[in-house]
């Protein structure tokens, strides 16, 4: 231990107690992304199993296991390093962690950002312009690339200007080593110019997501008005041909309600129309002898009708809930990543923190750490909102299904 002297006032203290000051202050935080790295790491482990080589591969399942691979890099390599940084906070004398700590952090994120940008883009197409081409695989799989491209390239510039930075602290004498720019004495212009396009990229990223998802609901939810009237006018045209009331009860008594948890996993559903022997063997032949061969013909057509109304609906419904479920995490990121940001904006024009109340440095703490919470949430919505998802997780363990 050492005397040291501020301002005329003698002070014992060592960066040791310095840096434990520092550790008692991100501890809860630090706990927070132990939890979210264990729980990440084993459901987006899940997630690629699942999505990738049990369900049907689409576009958008194809984009959801690029993400979960983002966000298991994230709980494998960003995690770990930040929680290295919370017990060493004054004491972080490895550069080479630094760098890969905040360059894998820009990569993850605006992987992110591309994945669900793209997920929205498919499921825009997929809902609101249905008879125009759609997203191939192959395309999926060219946009990936270019993802993948321009994110590395980005969350390579953090090597230029990043690295352990020996800072001076209050008392004379004492040293910290943290991860920060390589100027401190005045505004480093390469890290602000690059967080402010950063920043710059993950605004327009989310309100494209925002007015995307905008309209997508408003678009399901007028086509689910017009949906029902039709439905209706279709039932009440059915109902209006002349028919005994066992046959007609025989022949429209349809579902109006599909459990869509329990419809295949692909988004694509060939229409089967039912044959008239099929349609024979749900009404005796007595029964079919009282009708009038006449009349058969355009009950038979109404029942195909109802028949292909049904199916569309359980891929209406299908559809809509896919959708909603790529909304949740995508609300779920910009609620967890836009405080993250914003801190680094902060903590680049801001060069130290040491002089801010105990308050404001537990909440910019709080926002710094909050991005690691998306990387455990999304497998957290996959099971509440995909049954199939669950029962297959169910099938891996070897749990019956009830």
């Amino acid at each position: 231990m050492q005397n040291r002297t501020t301002n005329g006032t003698e002070f014992n203290v060592t960066i040791e107690e310095l840096n434990r000051q520092q550790v008692l202050i991100r501890l809860p935080f630090t706990i927070l992304i132990a939890l979210t790295m264990t729980t990440g790491f084993v459901g987006n482990i899940l997630t690629i199993y699942v999505y990738g080589f049990r369900l049907k591969l689409s576009p958008t399942y194809f984009f959801v296991v690029m993400l979960a691979c983002a966000d298991l890099t994230l709980c494998v390599f960003v995690t770990p390093a930040r929680i290295v940084q919370n017990v060493y906070p004054m004491m972080t004398i490895w550069d080479i962690l630094c760098k890969f700590h905040l360059s894998l952090s820009v990569f993850t994120g605006l992987c992110n950002c591309g994945f669900l940008l793209a997920i929205a883009t498919d499921r825009y197409r997929k809902v609101c312009q249905p008879l125009k081409s759609q997203i191939t695989m192959k395309a999926a799989k060219i946009i990936t690339a270019c993802i993948f491209i321009f994110c590395a390239i980005q969350g390579s510039i953090a090597f230029i200007y990043y690295g352990s930075i020996k800072k001076p602290t209050k008392y004379p004498g004492i040293y910290s080593y943290s991860c920060s720019a390589k100027n401190y004495k005045k505004p480093n212009y390469y890290q602000l110019g690059f967080f402010a396009f950063y920043f710059l990229v993950a605004m327009v990223t989310f309100v494209v997501l925002v007015v995307l998802y905008t309209i997508l609901l408003r678009h399901m939810k007028a086509m689910e008005k017009k949906t029902h009237i039709e439905s209706q006018q279709n039932k009440e045209v059915a109902t209006s041909i002349p028919c005994p009331d066992k046959i007609r009860q025989n022949f429209y008594n349809v579902p109006e309600t599909v459990d869509s948890n329990q419809l295949p996993s692909n988004d694509s559903l060939d229409v089967v129309e039912l044959s008239a022997p099929e349609m024979s063997s749900k009404v005796s032949s007595d029964e079919i002898s009282k009708v009038n061969t006449e009349s058969m013909a355009p009950r038979m057509t109404k029942l195909r009708e109802a028949d292909k109304e049904r199916r569309a609906k359980e891929q209406a419904d299908r559809i809509k809930r896919t959708t909603i479920t790529m909304m949740m995490i995508t609300v779920v990121f910009i609620v967890t990543y836009l405080p993250c940001i914003t801190t680094l904006i902060v903590n680049a024009v801001v060069k130290s923190l040491s002089s801010v109340s105990t308050t404001a440095a537990f909440f910019y703490w709080f926002a710094r750490h909050s991005f690691y919470i998306s990387s455990c949430s999304n497998p957290i919505v996959y099971s509440y909102r995909n049954q199939n998802f669950i029962d297959e997780i169910k099938k891996m363990f070897g749990v019956k299904r009830k």
